[in-house]
């Protein structure tokens, strides 16, 4: 795999192309005296093993080569806070790592010691998915929730008030092998916030599957972002970066709610604490001290775990602590911005919750009966924008002048009309399999299947020119025409009316760019009949 070359917000710049198994480790590149004296400790208390305990600190974190926290140890701690709170039920997911590690998780309920991915035994309350460290070079995003975790057992009071609207499960670490060589990938060198369309690793499938049974409505995922990226004179200033789902496929109201109502207090709980923040954004970086930062909101892309995951028709957010590349300089501030966000999305639920329920019940019912265009690809809006940075060649702080590329909300560009359901002959069982582990339903039929159907002819291809996550990716455009069809016994339907087709319409129509004919799952010829068939009303 080919390590991407364009810098963004991953800090990896300096990174090789050429992996090796295990332990590849991003250079660190620590702020400056001058820069460090805007990152100093905030006064949060951190009820995780790293500040409980910071003796216990595996030895690599100075260096960059460990976080700070061992997977036994972060295990003993999730059993004990569970052991002494009724309220926390730990559990170990029936499934491992690649290398065979464990997926931890507590679930915070106080319904009593349910399956927390049995959707029958919920009440009407609103359920949350936290999960963090798919990227393993990470450290606030799973100390951060291990910290939540603390915060719920320290404040009685505090935490009888969520529960009280609220359902959780927290997944510290969707990515323990990673943690273990302090790596962003998976033991084999793929992404997994990568991987959320096309599935092509068993992990990938597994967490999913947990993930679908609970059936979560709002959904947090922790990262860090590079810290030390250089964008002419500027790094990034920001104690956290954060952005809803955007994908235009999920439904209005949802994503009104997450923006509206959820962005903003998250921006009012960081100032509040006198942290930093703005939109997640990437951008190219330079050394060239003229340098003018020009950066991309957040996209719409399914393949990254924020917009698979709200294509489930959830509240879903991606945050991001400033944090690769600093080994474990300014890691309280990190881990406390981590902690703010977390806890602003729990506490808008809660205080919201009526509101925030009913408009994602609402909307997911909305989606199913809607008869709207679904939408394939779509651009931003350039526009011009301050930006909160840091001058590394002096330390003072800035509102830096940039041009941004805004995807709030982004603008559709080609569409297609919504089939009532999709068509899959039987000798593309793999398709049907990738499609039940994104957790859609999957019909498989019975007798044969005869009837009208809207195929699409494939009328051209481009191939990408080196290989992404282990495919050449393919850009490809098609016309629709109709035509008798008769697919055999045994063949699948998948129908466009549940809660989830919507990765159904990213996955299956070839021109969005994370389909699986973008990713050669299904390879096509120009003029080829494309072989998935829509069944329209």
């Amino acid at each position: 795999m080919r390590v991407a070359t364009q810098a963004g917000l991953f800090g990896l710049v300096s990174l090789a192309s050429a992996v090796q198994y295990g332990y590849n480790h991003v250079p660190v590149r620590q702020d400056p005296d001058h820069v460090a004296a805007h990152f100093q400790d905030v006064d949060i208390d951190l009820y995780s093993p790293a500040f409980l305990n910071p003796e216990g600190r595996l030895p690599g974190f100075p260096n960059g080569t460990q976080g700070p926290t061992s997977h036994e140890v972060m295990e003993s701690y999730m059993e004990e806070l569970a052991s002494r709170n009724d309220y926390m039920t730990y559990h170990t997911a029936n499934f491992t790592s690649e290398e065979l590690r464990s997926y931890p998780f507590v679930h915070l309920s106080t319904n009593g010691h349910l399956n927390p991915c049995r959707r029958g035994n919920s009440t009407e309350k609103i359920r949350v998915w936290v999960q963090g460290a798919q990227h393993g070079n990470e450290p606030a995003a799973d100390e951060s929730l291990l910290a939540l975790l603390g915060q719920f057992d320290s404040d009685p009071e505090w935490a009888a008030e969520i529960l009280d609207k609220l359902d959780i499960v927290v997944l510290p670490r969707a990515n323990p092998d990673g943690v273990y060589y302090f790596q962003r990938t998976l033991a084999t060198n793929l992404d997994p916030n990568r991987d959320h369309i096309k599935l092509n690793r068993q992990q990938s499938r597994d967490i999913k599957t947990l993930f679908n049974e609970y059936k979560p409505h709002i959904v947090m995922d922790m990262h860090e972002y590079g810290a030390t990226t250089q964008y002419g004179r500027y790094y990034h200033a920001s104690d956290g970066l954060f952005a809803a789902a955007k994908n235009l496929n999920i439904h209005s109201d949802i994503r009104a709610l997450s923006e509206d109502l959820f962005a903003k207090n998250i921006g009012d709980a960081m100032d509040e604490q006198g942290l930093r923040w703005e939109p997640y954004a990437t951008g190219s970086s330079s050394t060239n001290l003229d340098f003018v930062p020009h950066f991309n909101e957040a996209g719409t892309d399914a393949k990254i775990g924020r917009n698979a995951l709200g294509l489930t028709q959830s509240v879903t957010f991606l945050i991001e602590a400033r944090g690769i590349n600093l080994a474990d300089q300014e890691f309280q501030r990190r881990t406390a911005a981590s902690l703010v966000m977390a806890t602003s999305i729990l506490e808008t639920a809660a205080n919201n919750a009526e509101q925030v329920f009913r408009a994602i019940e609402d909307g997911i019912d909305a989606f199913i009966r809607s008869d709207d265009d679904i939408v394939l690809t779509d651009y931003t809006r350039v526009e011009s924008r301050l930006f909160t940075m840091v001058d590394h060649t002096n330390g003072s702080l800035a509102q830096v002048p940039i041009t941004f590329a805004s995807a709030t909300p982004a603008q559709a560009d080609l569409t297609r009309s919504r089939p009532e359901a999709y068509l899959i002959p039987v000798a593309w069982a793999d398709v049907a399999d990738r499609l039940r582990a994104a957790g859609l339903k999957v019909e498989t039929l019975e007798e044969p299947w005869s009837g009208t159907v809207e195929a699409l002819t494939i009328t051209s291809t481009t191939v990408a020119g080196s290989y992404y996550e282990g495919a050449l990716r393919v850009t490809a455009t098609a016309e629709a025409r109709k035509r008798e069809l008769t697919l055999s016994a045994g063949s699948f339907l998948v129908s466009a009316r549940q809660k989830n087709a919507a990765l159904a319409f990213v996955a299956l129509e070839p021109e969005t760019i994370d389909s699986f004919v973008t990713f050669n799952i299904i390879p096509v010829n120009v003029r080829d009949e494309y072989p998935i068939f829509r069944v329209m009303s």
